[in-house]
């Protein structure tokens, strides 16, 4: 149906060609838009849908794209930072990730593309670019090179990456394919993301308390924010 809610048909005028939008903004914008649609119901497309859609896949690449950016000197095998000497924003970052891989993985067995799609845009939007990367820029930009904070945070963006990428690779083959081949890596390592595995949850980066007292402090800076915004 088109955003109104009218049946697609030849009278009406409002049928939309998956090839015309291939041609326009390319496969993998068409491939999201399915992959949001919540199948159990009337599915709709429009050009205003699918500019959303548009502004929703880039907020995803630019999300791997600045990660990208950030670890063109980082070598996993040399500069990582156990997860016990990462700072508490490290680990609050890892343990969001780890809920994500597993809502993801969980809505992949059970056909939820939509609940996919909408976990892996809110992870990009919220708890990565106006959070953690947000944060974080000061780290990558300011800090020497080896500077432990720098590695951590670099340790935790290659973690996110990685599995970004993965989970992405169902939907965004083209954009996944991009990004594996900028993502450093072993001599070793698949010459495709296709020929890579799903991300594995970790059950070891869930922390109770952790995630409570930064649920408060984020409610808080929150707060903060509205009263810097008013001031």
């Amino acid at each position: 149906v088109d955003e109104k809610g009218r049946k697609m048909s030849k009278s009406l005028g409002n049928g939309i060609d998956p090839l015309d939008v291939i041609k326009q903004m390319g496969a993998d914008i068409l491939r999201l838009w399915v992959a949001s649609a919540d199948y159990r119901k009337d599915i709709a497309v429009s050009p205003g849908i699918l500019k959303q859609m548009t502004e929703a896949y880039r907020k995803i690449r630019n999300t791997c794209r600045f990660i990208l950016g950030n670890l063109s000197d980082f070598d996993w095998e040399r500069h990582r930072v156990p997860y016990q000497e990462m700072s508490e924003l490290d680990r609050f970052a890892l343990l969001r990730l780890h809920k994500l891989i597993k809502r993801v993985l969980d809505a992949y067995r059970e056909y939820e593309f939509h609940t996919v799609y909408h976990s892996i845009h809110n992870f990009c939007a919220v708890d990565m670019s106006a959070l953690y990367l947000d944060i974080c820029k000061d780290r990558l930009y300011v800090l020497a090179p080896n500077a432990k904070a720098r590695r951590a945070t670099q340790t935790v963006l290659y973690e996110v990456i990685n599995a970004l990428v993965r989970l992405l690779t169902p939907i965004l083959a083209f954009t996944t394919e991009e990004i594996w081949q900028y993502i450093p890596k072993p001599d070793d390592a698949p010459v495709s993301v296709q020929l890579t595995s799903m991300p594995e949850f970790n059950p070891d980066y869930l922390d109770d308390e952790l995630e409570q007292k930064w649920s408060k402090l984020l409610d808080l800076r929150g707060e903060v924010s509205k009263a810097l915004e008013e001031a």
